[in-house]
């Protein structure tokens, strides 16, 4: 894969961030409008409504996957209130996976290693995994975490050296732990403190 350009967001956040328009999935999606990229933003309260957004991401072959949740090391929660662990998350996107696309974890927890280990477990690949090793990243650090990745993988693509620089320009920027994981055809390696 070279320069992005398509993103599928599915946003699943708690009622009270919907209240206060805390979404770092519009956010995002306004901004790949702006870079003039194929994009879909679907919000989803329920799991049949995820399930849905996960098979309109599959069918029409988006490139990233961005889902955004609360999440911590052990899994995400939707709206609903109902809790995934990574393993139930991993079966759920199943579909829209390849070892040609991406998923962005934009939730809490979403670059533990827990979910790549689910991810293997499960026998699901994505090419590349971006996410927070943190327990909480606020949702303005969220919003130019993804500004900062989706501008650079734009301008840059998916190519090794670049992504390093895209994620030392996200951490010098943001506190949040934030981490790629890159699945080389037999395992996921990391950056930083990885390869």
């Amino acid at each position: 894969m070279s320069k992005l350009d398509s993103v599928y967001i599915v946003e699943t956040l708690n009622p009270k961030d919907f209240y206060d328009r805390r979404l770092d999935g519009h956010a995002a999606n306004e901004m790949l409008r702006i870079l003039g990229m194929k994009t879909e933003y679907r919000i989803a309260f329920t799991l049949p409504l995820v399930k849905r957004a996960i098979a309109e991401a599959a069918a029409e072959n988006f490139e990233v996957l961005h889902f955004s949740s609360h999440g911590n090391s052990s899994g995400i929660q939707l709206t609903s209130g109902k809790d995934l662990n990574w393993a139930e998350f991993v079966e759920l996107i199943k579909p829209a996976s390849g070892p040609k696309k991406a998923l962005v974890m934009a939730t809490c927890g979403g670059g533990d290693k827990e979910l790549t280990k689910a991810l293997i477990a499960a026998n699901v690949v994505f090419g590349w995994v971006f996410g927070s090793t943190a327990d909480t990243v606020g949702f303005s650090d969220s919003c130019l975490a993804w500004s900062i990745l989706y501008n650079r993988l734009f301008d840059h693509g998916f190519e090794r050296k670049d992504l390093k620089v895209t994620l030392e320009a996200i951490n010098a920027a943001i506190v949040g732990d934030f981490v790629y994981r890159r699945w080389n055809g037999k395992k996921y390696l990391y950056y930083p403190t990885g390869n």
